[in-house]
């Protein structure tokens, strides 16, 4: 826009001054010629373009430094752009990685808790005494098939009792008083307890 109005006051110039050449050189040759009404509009419209292209070159905004804005502009909304889509990423990555530690902890409790429920589980009072007669008789629950391996405080193994497919209650009858380990066996898993065996009570 600026060079338009740059080539507007330098055509009103060139053609101001052929103008006036061509009048003066006239009223050189005819000293009685006058200047008609016609010459006097050309060359106040002239002098008038010429003032409209000298204020627009001052005026205009010059195309170099609009391009420049428009291309600063447009690089700062593709920034804030790629900025925004690589804060989309990290929240997802960051919910990705909570939801993945979530499903890690689930896992883990789902395991610690299958671990915990698949133990074996025996039932057994660990602390009786021996009655009037001198003994104890002690009932062991437990699964099916489960082998009970009872030691007295010495590691002396006092007995062994080997469980039915039945899953029937094993009974052993104490007749000293004392601490006992017992170990409770069942294919791969294996529990310890221990009992005590106190004397005759008054």
């Amino acid at each position: 826009m600026k060079k338009l109005f740059i080539l507007l006051m330098i055509l009103a110039a060139i053609c101001f001054v052929t103008v006036w050449i061509y009048q003066t050189r006239r009223l050189k040759r005819n000293a009685q010629a006058s200047i008609s009404k016609g010459q006097v509009v050309i060359n106040w419209g002239l002098i008038i373009l010429f003032a409209i292209g000298l204020v627009g070159t001052f005026t205009a905004p010059d195309g170099k430094t609009t391009g420049t804005v428009q291309h600063q502009s447009a690089t700062e909304h593709a920034s804030t752009k790629i900025s925004k889509a690589q804060s989309s990423s990290t929240t997802a990555k960051a919910a990705s990685s909570a939801a993945s530690s979530s499903q890690s902890g689930s896992s883990s409790s789902s395991s610690s808790s299958s671990s915990s429920s698949s133990q074996l589980q025996v039932d057994f009072p660990t602390d009786v005494s021996l009655n009037k007669t001198g003994d104890a008789t002690v009932s062991f629950k437990a699964p099916a098939n489960t082998q009970f391996e009872i030691k007295d405080s010495n590691n002396n193994v006092v007995t062994t009792l080997n469980g039915n497919a039945q899953g029937a209650d094993q009974t052993y009858n104490f007749k000293k008083p004392g601490k006992y380990h017992v170990t409770a066996h069942n294919g791969d898993q294996t529990i310890d307890k221990d009992l005590t065996v106190r004397g005759i009570s008054q």
